[in-house]
């Protein structure tokens, strides 16, 4: 049991290095979206508490899969709980069709260029993979 205990608790160790080393996180939006976005709303928008745009167009929302560590920095420092969890709680609202705005989980490379196609996208991706690339911008960075 003691070695089980031991065991647990090295890997969330390291899963907590891993996390706090990952590269930043940058949250954004098409370019052609001027609408400024603090990371409450970033919040209303994944938690589904906000689903239209101040012009009243849907927000088309993408997220990372969940075991992905840019992910999980988003996850905990905007939403307030584990990418698991905020996955586990997208999903719980599709089942129960309580979603008002459905979420799409895609790689990292494909949300930023759906973002830079999408007028009214809003994702997050790892920082290095946005740079130089046009049609996005960049409403705040998370560390």
């Amino acid at each position: 049991m003691k070695k089980l205990i031991i065991a647990l608790t090295l890997l969330v160790s390291v899963f907590t290095v891993s996390v706090a080393l990952a590269d930043p996180v940058a949250v954004i939006v098409n370019s052609a979206n001027s609408q400024v976005i603090s990371s409450v709303d970033a919040k209303n928008i994944y938690m589904d508490r906000t689903n239209t745009w101040t012009d009243g167009n849907k927000i088309a929302v993408y997220n990372l899969p969940p075991e992905d560590a840019a992910a999980e920095i988003f996850a905990r420092k905007v939403l307030g709980v584990s990418a698991r969890d905020a996955a586990a709680a997208e999903s719980n609202r599709v089942v129960s069709n309580t979603a008002r705005n459905p979420q799409q989980t895609k790689r990292d490379m494909l949300v930023s260029s759906i973002v830079a196609k999408t007028p009214n996208a809003i994702g997050y991706v790892p920082k290095k993979n946005i740079e130089g690339k046009s049609g996005i911008r960049v409403l705040f960075t998370l560390e």
